[in-house]
C-alpha cells in the first residue's frame, strides 16, 4: 500500500477543503493548529451513502495522549455524537494512517470502502439532531481507548453548516465582507439616496438582497440592488436638515450585511442677501530705506596691476508695505570726489558690484548691475549715479536686504593721505 500517492490521485479526482485551527494545546480540552481536510465538501443525509470519503488531519498526537482518536460532532459547544469508529494502534493499515504515531493522519475509502474510522453513520445518525446552522467537526486525540474523556483532550475542528430542513450539509465559508455607502442629494422637496455595497474598492455586482435607507431609526425606503446599487427618490420630505443611513441586508450567506456611514442634506432652503460695506482707505503702508552702512573703511590701499587697490562692503534695507497703485521702487547711488586736506582723488575710481541679500523677505527684488572703477581715460564709476537694486510693487513679502561690494583702483601716482568722499543712497 502506498498512502502518498492515494492522496495525490485524491487531490487531483474532488475539491478539499481545509479547516485552520489556532489555539495551542494543553491538559485541558482545546483546539490546537491544525488543519482538517475533506472529501466530499458537501452533501445531503437524504441521497448520501456515507458521510465522508477521506479525511486528513495535518498534525499527529503528542503524548499522553497518543492512545486512541476519534471524530465527533459538536454544535453550540454541546456534543451530538460520534461520526467514526475510535481508532488505535491496532486499527487496520488499510484504513490509513490516524495519527496516533505523530504523524499526519490521513483515512480513506480506496481500499477498505467501508472504513468506518472515517465515518460510520450519516449526519441524520447522531445521537442528538443537528439543527439548521453552524456545527463542529472534531478529531480528537484521547489517552485512553477504554475511557475517551473529550473534556480534557486536544482536537482540531472544521466548521460546518446544516440544514435541518433540506439534509443538506457542507464545509463552512464566511461571508464576504462588504462596505456600503451612501449619498444624499435634495432637489426641491425631494430627496435622492443612492447606496453602493462594494467588495474592497470595487463594487459587488453579483451581491443580492437589498439596501434598507433610513433616517435615524425610521425606514424611509427599502429597494432591492442590482449590480451592487440601489437608489429611491423621496418626493416629498419636510423642508430642514436630514440624515440618513444606508444598510445592506443580503440574500443568502455569501455576502456579509454593512451599513454606511451618516449622509447629510438641507431640503427647501431659503436664501436672502445682506449688502455689505466697506471702506479701503489710500496711502497705506510705506516705503523706507533704512539699515545704510554710515561710514565704510575702505583700508590702506594696495598697490598692484598698476593701482592703487582697496575695498568695503555697503549696506542697505529697503522696506516697501505700500498698496497695489504704487509703481516699482529703486535705490541708487552716487559718489562724490575723494579729499585728503588740500588733495583731491577723482570718485570715478569707486565702483561696486550689488547683490541681493538670502535674509529678504521681498520676492522679485533685483541687483544693479556691476559698475566698474574709471580708468585715467575710460569711464565715470560711482561718479555717475547707479542703480543699486530695484523691487517689484506689493511682492510678497516686505523687506529687502542689499549689499555692495565697494572698489578703489586710485592711479599709483596718487598723493598720499586720508581720503574721504561722500557717498548717497536714494530711494525713489
Amino acid at each position: 500500500m502506498n498512502i502518498t500517492k492515494k492522496i495525490a490521485s485524491l487531490a487531483i479526482a474532488g475539491a478539499m477543503v481545509v479547516g485552520v485551527a489556532s489555539v495551542a494545546q494543553s491538559a485541558q480540552a482545546a483546539e490546537i493548529p491544525g488543519t482538517i481536510t475533506i472529501t466530499p465538501t458537501a452533501g445531503n443525509v437524504n441521497t448520501d451513502s456515507v458521510f465522508l470519503n477521506s479525511i486528513a488531519v495535518s498534525v499527529g498526537a503528542v503524548a499522553p495522549n497518543n492512545v486512541a482518536v476519534g471524530t465527533f460532532v459538536y454544535q453550540g459547544g454541546v456534543e451530538m455524537g460520534a461520526v467514526s469508529n475510535l481508532g488505535t494502534t491496532a486499527m487496520p493499515s488499510t484504513n490509513g494512517t490516524n495519527g496516533l504515531d505523530g504523524s499526519p493522519v490521513f483515512m480513506d475509502r480506496s481500499i477498505n470502502p467501508t472504513n468506518a474510522n472515517v465515518s460510520n453513520k450519516l449526519l441524520s445518525g447522531l445521537t442528538t439532531p443537528l439543527a439548521t446552522g453552524q456545527f463542529e467537526l472534531r478529531y480528537y486525540y484521547f489517552a485512553s481507548s477504554t475511557s475517551p474523556n473529550r473534556a480534557t483532550a486536544p482536537y482540531v475542528k472544521l466548521d460546518m453548516t446544516y440544514n435541518a430542513t433540506t439534509g443538506a450539509w457542507s464545509v463552512y465559508t464566511p461571508a464576504t465582507a462588504t462596505t456600503t455607502s451612501l449619498t444624499a442629494s435634495a432637489a426641491g422637496t425631494a430627496v435622492t439616496l443612492t447606496g453602493t455595497v462594494k467588495v474592497g474598492t470595487a463594487t459587488a455586482t453579483a451581491a443580492t438582497g437589498s439596501i434598507v435607507f433610513k433616517e435615524g431609526t425610521t425606514t424611509v425606503a427599502t429597494v432591492a440592488i442590482a449590480s451592487g446599487v440601489a437608489t429611491s427618490t423621496l418626493p416629498t420630505v419636510a423642508n430642514g436638515p436630514h440624515t440618513y443611513t444606508a444598510e445592506f441586508v443580503p440574500t443568502g450567506t455569501v455576502y456579509a450585511a454593512s451599513t454606511s456611514g451618516t449622509a447629510s442634506v438641507y431640503v427647501g432652503a431659503q436664501q436672502q442677501t445682506s449688502n455689505i460695506q466697506v471702506t479701503i482707505p489710500g496711502n497705506v503702508g510705506a516705503l523706507t530705506l533704512s539699515g545704510t552702512t554710515s561710514s565704510v573703511n575702505l583700508g590702506t590701499a594696495v598697490l598692484g596691476g598698476g593701482t592703487l587697490n582697496a575695498s568695503g562692503t555697503l549696506t542697505a534695507v529697503v522696506t516697501d508695505s505700500r498698496q497695489l497703485e504704487y509703481p516699482a521702487w529703486s535705490l541708487t547711488g552716487q559718489v562724490g570726489d575723494f579729499t585728503a586736506g588740500s588733495f583731491t582723488l577723482d570718485g570715478k575710481y569707486l565702483g561696486w558690484t550689488p547683490s541681493i541679500l538670502g535674509t529678504s523677505t521681498a520676492a522679485g527684488s533685483v541687483a544693479g548691475a556691476q559698475v566698474l572703477p574709471a580708468t585715467a581715460t575710460v569711464g565715470t564709476g560711482l561718479k555717475t549715479s547707479s542703480v543699486f537694486a530695484t523691487g517689484l510693487p506689493n511682492a510678497t513679502g516686505e523687506v529687502t536686504n542689499v549689499s555692495a561690494l565697494l572698489e578703489l583702483k586710485a592711479p599709483r601716482n596718487t598723493r598720499a593721505g586720508a581720503y574721504s568722499a561722500t557717498l548717497t543712497v536714494t530711494l525713489v
